[in-house]
């Protein structure tokens, strides 16, 4: 499990242009944003939400709750990074309601390798280089879009535990 952002500045990525010609990106964008949380599963579900604001501990304990209901006679083992708002009270304070319940591993700091969301991320924002969306409303379009071409594709979900990182846990 993890969080993300994607702003309606652009991911500026290499490009190219007439010799002399520095290119020049015309759009007026600001550092609007959508904040994205998604779990994925070794055996390939993506399960995402969404909102216009950073994720705070409400946020992830309502993403926790919609996983609890989706696996209602499963328990989760849930594995996610270090970040300030996993370990907040509120968040501890959820963890001992659903004791048993819910089961957390916390990734070693500044190990995003270690995490197949992170792969998710990066294949996402893959197709978001040098793009510059003028609303949110627009950049939401594009991004259900794309989520929704990756969320049927289960075998590079899958893929997403393969990575020689990862594996050795879900092997």
């Amino acid at each position: 499990m993890d969080e993300s952002g994607f702003y309606l500045l652009p991911l500026v990525s290499r490009t190219w242009a007439p010799k002399g010609q520095t290119p020049v990106i015309a759009e007026k964008a600001g550092k609007e944003h959508l904040s994205l949380i998604a779990a994925v599963t070794p055996n390939g579900r993506l399960y995402i939400s969404g909102q216009d604001k950073a994720y705070d501990s409400e946020g992830v304990i309502n993403f926790l709750e919609y996983l609890c209901r989706r696996y209602r006679s499963k328990n989760l083992l849930v594995i996610w990074d270090g970040a300030t708002i996993h370990r907040s009270l509120a968040i501890k304070n959820f963890l001992a309601y659903k004791k048993g319940r819910v089961h957390l591993v916390t990734l070693p700091g500044y190990s995003p390798e270690l995490n197949p969301v992170e792969l998710l991320w990066s294949q996402l924002k893959r197709d978001f280089k040098n793009r510059v969306f003028v609303s949110l409303k627009d950049l939401a379009e594009v991004l259900t879009e794309k989520i929704e071409e990756i969320r049927k594709n289960t075998t590079l979900l899958i893929s997403f535990f393969r990575k020689k990182e990862i594996a050795y846990f879900t092997d």
